[in-house]
């Protein structure tokens, strides 16, 4: 799950039980304050019980009295009974009602200076009371759950832009440490501010420029070597050849020794030759010179040239070139260049009695030259890598290169607009094929 989905999540969550939160919270308070209204209607309706009272006795009419409680019940059902002392007796004010719901009577007393006292009893139903406190409590929560569902929704709704922007600079990060695992020096844009996010983007900024630094470097060394190093091997190898040519005062261990000498010195010159090859790469200046030409017979010359090779390993070598191949624009030295370096491979993986088929065909609009054997094969895993500078995959055949003929191959291909890949399986072969698109 990715991390904005995360973030996302949570931010919902965060929000979802924040709402929650406030949402009791202020039900809880809601609950008691109308509670608290519902007694303060109770004492206002009693309050106002009383002043009548008082104003009736102040007046002398017990009968304002005994109309106002009688509009009293009229008008609020919760009033289940009024009565009234008079004469000190208890009369009710209208029909008694039955009161199995009624709560504690309340009374209300009225007293006047002169010593005269008025007594209110008023009855009231706790379930008519309870019913009214209930329809208000669920018009609030209704209410409550709209507004909390429109905060929830919008919280939602805005957690993911913002899980988005607020992931963006480690996806960024995360892209950037990409590159430069594959070998780029791509950097972050690290904007400003002072987090921890920022700081971390400084510092990959930081490791991106040195790594860059140190690859120039080593471009260069490898450059500056490869080249200091032709010059002595070349002179090395003149030197045997000449030695061997004038076989006089020769012993034939000397021979040996002088063939070997040769042998490991074309070997390591070989090598640095590669290096220079890839160096040149490196830095964008491989000589790359594309004319209109013919890759048939360029294919036929690389087979004629392995031919001799592939018999001294007991190996079957065969061509196999489609007719009509058009003629499009290639650099036919480096492309000779991508045979030597996969025939060279395929020769040297495939064990004694196997067979090696160098081939090309047309694909759409591009030519498909590929080399195919029977030798050891490839795990999915070495397929992977197989292209990377100086990569070197075990075999059972334990044969050794220097890990740069494939990189540099690739390298080829690419710079011609091309593709290369590979096919295989342990112990059944490998076909690698590349493609050279026709400019038309």
């Amino acid at each position: 799950m990715k991390i904005s989905v995360k973030l996302a999540l949570v931010l919902s969550v965060t929000v979802l039980v924040s709402v929650a939160a406030c949402c009791l919270s202020f039900v809880s308070l809601q609950r008691g304050a109308l509670r608290r209204a519902e007694a303060e209607k109770e004492r206002i309706l009693l309050e106002s019980v009383r002043k009548v009272a008082g104003e009736s006795l102040l007046a002398a009419d017990p009968l304002m009295l005994i109309s106002y409680l009688t509009d009293l019940r009229r008008d609020r059902p919760e009033v289940k009974r009024c009565r009234v002392l008079l004469d000190g007796e208890w009369q009710d004010v209208g029909s008694p009602t039955a009161a199995e719901d009624s709560a504690e009577p309340r009374r209300v007393e009225a007293t006047m200076p002169d010593g005269k006292r008025a007594q209110v009893e008023v009855l009231l139903s706790a379930r008519l009371l309870a019913e009214r406190e209930h329809r208000e409590f669920e018009a609030m929560l209704r209410g409550v759950i709209r507004i909390s569902a429109a905060a929830i929704l919008i919280g939602m709704l805005f957690s993911i832009p913002l899980s988005r922007t607020l992931t963006r600079r480690i996806v960024g990060i995360e892209a950037a440490l990409k590159d430069i695992g594959a070998g780029g020096f791509a950097k972050v844009e690290d904007g400003s501010g002072s987090d921890e996010l920022t700081h971390l983007a400084h510092k990959v900024n930081e490791m991106s420029h040195k790594l860059g630094e140190l690859d120039e470097m080593k471009k260069m060394l490898v450059a500056s070597v490869s080249h200091e190093l032709r010059s002595p091997l070349g002179a090395i190898e003149s030197q045997i050849n000449v030695m061997l040519a004038a076989p006089e005062g020769l012993t034939e261990d000397v021979r040996k020794s002088l063939q070997s000498i040769r042998k490991n010195a074309s070997r390591l010159e070989h090598f640095v030759n590669s290096m220079l090859e890839m160096s040149k790469i490196e830095r964008g200046k491989l000589d790359f010179e594309p004319r209109p030409a013919e890759i048939g017979p360029l294919i036929e010359d690389a087979g004629l040239f392995f031919t001799p090779r592939a018999k001294d390993s007991s190996l079957q070598l065969t061509v196999s070139i489609e007719p009509g191949l058009p003629v499009f624009e290639f650099d036919p030295d480096l492309i000779a260049q991508v045979l030597a370096n996969l025939l060279s491979n395929a020769i040297k993986f495939t064990a004694p009695g196997g067979r090696v088929t160098l081939g090309a065909k047309r694909a759409a609009d591009a030519v498909v030259v590929f080399v195919e054997d029977t030798g050891v094969g490839l795990t999915a895993e070495a397929m992977q890598r197989i292209f990377t500078p100086f990569e070197r995959v075990p075999n059972a055949l334990r044969a050794t290169g220097t890990g740069l003929g494939l990189a540099i191959s690739q390298a080829i291909v690419q710079r011609h607009g091309g593709r290369i890949g590979v096919e295989s399986e342990p112990g059944k072969g490998s076909r690698f094929s590349f493609e050279l698109p026709i400019k038309r």
